[in-house]
């Protein structure tokens, strides 16, 4: 089924939808787009594809013809009640209404979605952590996209970029203007093809890596001998034991930037920290594994 910006609107008006801007309900209405994204996937009749927020079924059809079988989340009833009509010809497609924070992620190859932008970060990491699956096409966002992909020194690296860059690698494979969805979002989009990073650098503890990278990035711009020296001061740990981890760490100076460190540095300089908690001059740093 092709959904174009009268049929989806029709469709809305049908199932007594009113698109949640505060939940990032757009719904794309250029089916040529829908096909490109689920292109993208290069999905068989071997594949199981998962998608988050299957919405009006745009993507979802598409996936449903190549695949050999989907798994739909979709977190309003509404729209839970229209994917069961709209998709009702194939049984290769089983919905799951719920959140997707929340509920239990299946067993996938490949995953393809228009992610809702109000959850784009937490989704992304929980599908990182939780799901072994090869190729995932989301598209994101303009602005959150960038942030994945930023390089050291721009002003888009962050804490979500060096988190990310941990786990997964990025390419950008297209762009989708704003005008392409209903309602029209603020900014345009861009679909990302992401794949797990399967081999090193990686830290002696992820645990205290992520700790420690949520604890400096709180302060991007400064040095990071300044920004280990406050997060240390917040954390209860003498400011001087921060010198002491970048001057036993190779590689890294205190004057350095914070924002151009690369993910060799920043991991060197964790298991710098583990090798000084292991030896007992540093108390406990590790944070809670699922904030990012």
């Amino acid at each position: 089924m092709s959904l174009d910006a009268r049929r989806t609107k029709d469709l809305l008006q049908k199932y007594h939808v009113r698109p949640n801007k505060k939940a990032g309900q757009n719904f794309l209405v250029n089916p040529n787009i829908a096909r490109k994204i689920v292109g993208f996937a290069s999905l068989t009749k071997e594949d199981t594809v998962l998608e988050i927020g299957g919405g009006l079924g745009a993507i979802s059809s598409h996936l449903a013809e190549a695949a050999g079988h989907v798994v739909i989340i979709e977190v309003d009833r509404r729209l839970v009640d229209a994917l069961t009509d709209i998709l009702g010809d194939h049984e290769n497609v089983t919905i799951l209404h719920g959140d997707a924070l929340r509920v239990n992620l299946p067993a996938v190859t490949k995953v393809v979605s228009n992610l809702p932008y109000s959850i784009s970060s937490e989704v992304t990491f929980r599908l990182l952590r939780e799901v072994e699956f090869d190729l995932a096409i989301l598209m994101y966002q303009q602005e959150f996209a960038e942030r994945l992909i930023a390089q050291p020194c721009n002003r888009n690296y962050s804490r979500l970029t060096v988190n990310f860059r941990y786990r997964a690698h990025a390419e950008v494979l297209m762009r989708v203007a704003a005008n392409e969805f209903v309602p029209v979002p603020e900014v345009d989009s861009l679909v990302v093809a992401v794949t797990k990073r399967m081999e090193g650098p990686f830290a002696r503890d992820t645990n205290l890596f992520e700790a420690m990278v949520r604890g400096v990035f709180a302060y991007p711009n400064k040095q990071v001998g300044k920004a280990l020296r406050i997060w240390f001061k917040r954390k209860g740990v003498a400011k001087h034991l921060a010198e002491e981890v970048i001057k036993n760490t190779e590689g890294v100076e205190p004057t350095d930037r914070l924002r151009c460190m690369g993910l060799q540095e920043l991991i060197d300089l964790a298991d710098t920290m583990l090798s000084m908690i292991e030896a007992g001059e540093i108390q406990e740093l590790r944070g809670r594994h699922n904030e990012v």
